[in-house]
């Protein structure tokens, strides 16, 4: 009997410690600087100010609806995080044969990024260092989504990596912290203790094209929680852009030379540019 009370007490003392915690979330969420933007005067005026707040470079990640969360798409079911070895080292064996110059063997962070850059879920999530190219990302979707607001994140990744125990420097996505991150993904029971439960930002280094175009950066995500969960209201912030604003930033974004064949530099890519261009 006494282990059956100290088993209920127990619960819910537990139960009490997660309520408090997803409130003490809740509320720094709420904190979170969130603006909502109707042109590309404001975007830029909105960027302007934190960049003058920060004094250093900041990250941006356009969703195609505004209420999706940062996670990685590796961790949206649990599914695939059960199956995150297998695809990776299926990927790695397959794509070894057809690829005329692949990564090094050890090359972790090339390996995912290459897994991330054909669509396969990975425990990264992208970021660009452009404003203009995460807001087309965010709105590049509008026939398809004609009533779902976008939205764009920004990330001060500076001080994410300072949090985390990481320092302010931004790493390299080869740097041995990053692979060794990235080791757990390939290789069952390979958990640095001091690397679980923590993401870093870390630059690209890979020589591709499309990576190049879009200014690519990654967050690398060993921690279940989401990233505005661990950030505070200095670190991470949120554009809304309203969906009935959508084709009005597509349209405005040409102007500045963003397109999908620009963003996408590829035959495909710049061929359904073209036909949107002369509307054929």
């Amino acid at each position: 009997m006494n282990d059956i009370f100290r088993k209920y007490f127990y619960n819910r003392i537990r139960a009490f410690a997660t309520i408090i915690i997803m409130k003490k979330t809740a509320e720094r969420i709420e904190t979170m600087l969130t603006q909502k933007i109707h042109t590309i005067d404001e975007l830029l005026q909105f960027m302007n100010g934190l960049y003058e707040k920060h004094g250093a470079r900041l990250w941006y990640r356009g969703e195609e609806n505004a209420a999706l969360t940062l996670v990685p798409s590796i961790q949206r079911s649990r599914r695939r995080l059960d199956v995150e070895r297998y695809i990776t080292n299926d990927f790695y064996i397959r794509a070894r044969q057809i690829l005329d110059n692949p990564p090094a063997k050890h090359n972790y962070a090339a390996w995912v990024s290459l897994m991330q850059h054909y669509g396969l879920p990975t425990r990264m999530l992208d970021w660009s260092e452009s404003p203009l190219i995460a807001a087309f990302f965010a709105t590049e979707t509008y026939r398809t989504t004609p009533d779902t607001d976008a939205g764009v994140w920004v990330l001060a990744p500076h001080l994410l990596n300072e949090k985390e125990g990481f320092g302010r420097c931004i790493y390299p996505i080869d740097a041995d912290t990053t692979q060794e991150m990235l080791l757990p993904a390939f290789k069952h029971n390979h958990h640095n203790p001091e690397l679980v439960d923590r993401i870093l930002a870390c630059s690209s280094t890979e020589n591709n094209l499309r990576m190049y175009s879009q200014h690519s950066n990654f967050t690398v995500h060993n921690s279940l929680q989401r990233l505005e969960e661990i950030c505070d209201e200095n670190m991470l912030y949120k554009i809304i852009i309203p969906c009935d604003r959508k084709k009005y930033f597509i349209d405005s974004l040409r102007v500045f030379g963003i397109t999908e064949g620009s963003v996408y530099p590829d035959l495909d890519h710049i061929s359904s540019d073209l036909r949107d261009s002369y509307g054929i």
